[in-house]
């Protein structure tokens, strides 16, 4: 005797199964299809050692975007050219500036947005620029370094 399998309820189970399997990846990857991300430049004249796309931006410590980008700038090879992606929303104004930060003892660096007053113009590109330029400034550690070279380097 043979059984009759009923393709068409087999067929639906398999569509149905290959649609969570969809819904699961965008959800796991996190992808925000209604949302546009907002692209920035920053231009570092030191090392970015630890910095690596993908790193995180944090807004005053808040998480608000990832690093898309990190090469020499072409127009200047004394600078390092860093694009990010901020989340639609992040107040980004003309007097925020960028650091590089490190996380805890493990030396993976973030960037570090800080400053913007509530009454600063938004951050706009300026002339030929095709994405907003937010300046950088050296960290803690960096001016610390740079003041005190003496210190690290081998006293004869």
């Amino acid at each position: 005797m043979e059984t009759r399998a009923n393709y068409v309820l087999v067929g639906c189970f398999v569509l149905a199964l290959i649609a969570a399997a969809f819904g699961f990846v965008i959800w796991l990857a996190r992808i925000d299809l209604q949302h546009e991300p907002q692209t920035y430049l920053v231009y570092f004249s030191g090392s970015v050692s630890g910095l690596q796309i993908g790193s995180e931006v944090q807004y005053r410590g808040v998480p608000v975007g990832r690093l898309t980008d990190i090469r020499i700038d072409p127009q200047n090879i004394e600078r390092i050219r860093v694009t990010l992606e901020l989340n639609e929303g992040t107040p980004v104004k003309s007097d925020t500036y960028a650091t590089l930060g490190l996380q805890g003892i493990t030396g993976v660096a973030y960037i570090q947005l800080k400053g913007g007053t509530q009454n600063a113009p938004d951050l706009m590109a300026q002339g030929k620029d095709e994405y907003p330029v937010i300046p950088s400034r050296p960290s803690g550690l960096e001016q610390v370094l740079r003041e005190r070279p003496s210190c690290w380097s081998a006293q004869s």
